[in-house]
């Protein structure tokens, strides 16, 4: 099992972080918690070989919540050879280093979503948790993590990794699906036939599709069936 790395890159140069300034990363595709650092990512330079965004640890403070990824080669188009020391979220690379004990942190080029932990401005929507994103612009998906045998489905829970519901069948029952389907169906107020489920990273976890619906939209509705 790889080894999961919680890494704190920083200098006593480094500017002050007030709360304002930290910024929330979280791994584009399973919406884990990835990084939270003082750097914004979107006025990172950019490496020239693969656009990847460049967080320079002597400045800036970088927390990673990765696996260990191991080495591996890469041939660039000059033929030169460059060995990456790679951090994971499961089997997925999101960052690496060129060298283990460099001041250079590299974050792979769409491997990552943020919101900023400033609280918004008076009357602005909320930011849309990264379990909630926009696979294109038709489909959002929804990563679900799912608890069995309750009395009733409902959602009990929303955070930046998955949207946690209960279900009142076994989470092995034939008909879980069915189920899931048909109370998000009424959660959202879309047709059967724009939803699909996908299995996760196991049993409990499951990946929804929903078509022709917006994720702020699904966000919104999911938020009010969390306080009912």
């Amino acid at each position: 099992m790889p080894r999961r790395a919680t890494l704190t890159y920083s200098s006593e140069d480094a500017p002050a972080v007030g709360e304002s300034k930290v910024y929330v990363y979280y791994c584009k595709y399973s919406g884990q918690h990835t990084l939270t650092t003082n750097c914004n990512l979107n006025k990172a330079p950019r490496r020239r070989t693969d656009g990847a965004r460049v967080i320079d640890t002597k400045i800036y403070t970088a927390k990673l919540y990765t696996l260990d990824g191991g080495s591996k080669l890469i041939k660039r188009q000059s033929g030169s050879i460059e060995k990456q020391y790679r951090y994971n979220i499961g089997k997925l690379p999101v960052a690496y280093r060129t060298d283990p004990d460099g001041r250079l942190l590299y974050i792979l080029e769409g491997a990552i979503t943020s919101y900023s932990s400033q609280d918004p401005a008076q009357g602005a929507s909320p930011p849309v948790p990264p379990c909630i994103l926009p696979l294109d612009k038709d489909t959002t998906q929804v990563s679900l993590e799912i608890d069995d045998r309750a009395d009733k489905p409902s959602i009990i829970k929303i955070s930046a990794d998955h949207v946690r519901i209960e279900i009142a069948g076994a989470i092995t029952a034939p008909e879980t699906n069915e189920e899931i389907l048909e109370f998000m169906r009424a959660l959202l107020a879309v047709r059967l036939s724009q939803m699909s489920l996908i299995r996760g990273e196991s049993t409990r976890h499951k990946l929804l599709m929903i078509q022709k619906i917006k994720p702020a939209d699904v966000y919104q509705k999911l938020k009010k069936a969390l306080k009912q």
